[in-house]
């Protein structure tokens, strides 16, 4: 995590090219406190800090006495100080009344030696008055478009400490992308798609860059893989939304995490953002058990989906469609709808050759054959089949060969053999409805 001395250090520079008022969303109130009072002894002014508790206060006035806990009230007293840094806390979660606002935006046009600090925590709505007025950023560095010509701070990025998991953000998770799409067997309308739309990667060209694809399909069939792979193709960071990381106890909270983890995607882009299971999330309380969370945190992701301006590719995977809003589905929200079926020969062949490359086997030609007689595998009954027959040749002690194999893949039932039924439904639906992968 950056230093209180670093996060200083760029303040200071704001407060250089003129920036007096800036807004820092974050869990992590002792880390803010410190840079401050840094930053107050670099510029050799009094630190001022505001909470709806303590008041206004001044730490080295031997008086002690707060001037005021009144937000607005507050804002004017900031607007008439000669000098000093001002920390305010989760000032954003005060009610603000207009002459609080025209006071700050005041503050953020004076050239007096004031410099604001004010905290809220991650997805807080900031006042739309102010939008344009001050610098909004998430500790770990600038990387919004509001704050993109701060960006040579010295702060280190967000994606860096959202890959060290200091980011704080529930429900969001740093996911390690899984090389190309070398390491994934078949697929190749998907690939072929995915390798047109990487052309929006080069601004040169002018290209829109893609909103979503969902993946829909049978369990097992390389659809996390393929997201893995198709974020380490591009050379993009791959983020996943956990939606049970989202819920939280309080009313509001799990909507307020949901924005906050959708800004992070934001502020990391260009990025691939990745939603698991779509349908544990979305529509998912028809029933009204959970008094409407799921139904309000689909209609915010329906929005952003809609709406966001910012490089963030979403992939949704799903293995269920029951449940899922139609309009989830209509055009602009979604590039493209894929249905990953059972891999077909020529893919089991290539699934079944990664996964013995992965354990050792330099040629795995001798064993390609098999692939054929196993018409119901899907890419997780192959990588299954491979390992039971490790086992096998280990407990026998006696090497890995083809009949070793054959033997062990003739022990595994596959989804698709157990329920076939199910299989045949979802085949029939996908049909003219989803592009096949």
């Amino acid at each position: 995590m950056e230093t209180p001395h670093e996060l200083a250090q760029a303040w200071n520079a704001w407060w250089d090219v003129g920036v007096r008022l800036v807004a820092v969303e974050t869990w992590d109130e002792g880390l803010v406190q410190a840079a401050a009072n840094a930053l107050a002894e670099m510029r050799e002014v009094p630190l001022w800090q505001w909470s709806a508790i303590s008041g206004l206060t001044r730490s080295d006035d031997v008086l002690g006495g707060a001037l005021t806990r009144d937000a607005d009230i507050w804002a004017e007293k900031v607007l008439a100080m000669p000098a000093g840094v001002v920390l305010a806390r989760d000032l954003w979660h005060a009610p603000l009344d207009h002459r609080a606002l025209r006071a700050l935006r005041d503050v953020a046009h004076r050239s007096a030696p004031v410099f604001v600090i004010a905290t809220s925590a991650p997805g807080c709505d900031l006042p739309e008055m102010l939008r344009h007025d001050m610098v909004r950023m998430p500790v770990g560095g600038p990387r919004g478009p509001l704050t993109s010509r701060w960006a040579e701070s010295g702060i280190p990025s967000l994606q860096t400490l959202v890959h060290r998991q200091e980011t704080r953000i529930p429900g969001l998770d740093w996911v390690q992308p899984a090389g190309d799409w070398s390491q994934v067997g078949g697929l190749e309308r998907l690939k072929a798609w995915a390798d047109e739309r990487r052309l929006a990667l080069d601004p040169a060209r002018g290209l829109p860059f893609p909103r979503g694809v969902l993946l829909y399909g049978i369990p097992g069939t390389g659809k996390s893989v393929s997201v893995r792979a198709w974020a380490g193709s591009w050379n993009l960071p791959l983020l996943r939304l956990d939606w049970g990381g989202l819920m939280g106890r309080y009313v509001g909270q799990s909507e307020s995490r949901l924005a906050a983890a959708l800004k992070a995607a934001e502020d990391m882009a260009p990025a691939v953002l990745w939603m698991d299971e779509l349908e544990k999330g979305v529509g998912a309380d028809a029933d009204g058990h959970d008094s409407g969370v799921s139904r309000r945190l689909t209609a915010h992701l329906l929005t952003w989906l809609q709406e966001h301006e910012a490089p963030v590719l979403l992939l949704a995977t799903a293995n269920s469609m029951q449940g899922l809003p139609p309009e989830l589905l209509r055009p602009g929200r979604f590039d493209a709808l894929f249905f990953v079926d059972l891999p077909d020969a020529g893919a089991r062949r290539e699934i079944l050759a990664i996964h013995l490359r992965r354990h050792g086997v330099l040629d795995p030609t001798p064993y390609l054959g098999i692939a054929d007689d196993l018409e119901d595998f899907s890419g997780a009954d192959l990588a299954s089949a491979v390992i039971e027959s490790l086992f096998r040749s280990a407990v026998h002690q006696v090497p890995l060969t083809p009949a070793v194999l054959a033997e062990a893949s003739a022990s595994i039932v596959p989804w698709a053999r157990t329920l076939g039924e199910e299989l045949a439904q979802r085949r029939a639906w996908a049909k003219g409805r989803l592009l096949p992968a």
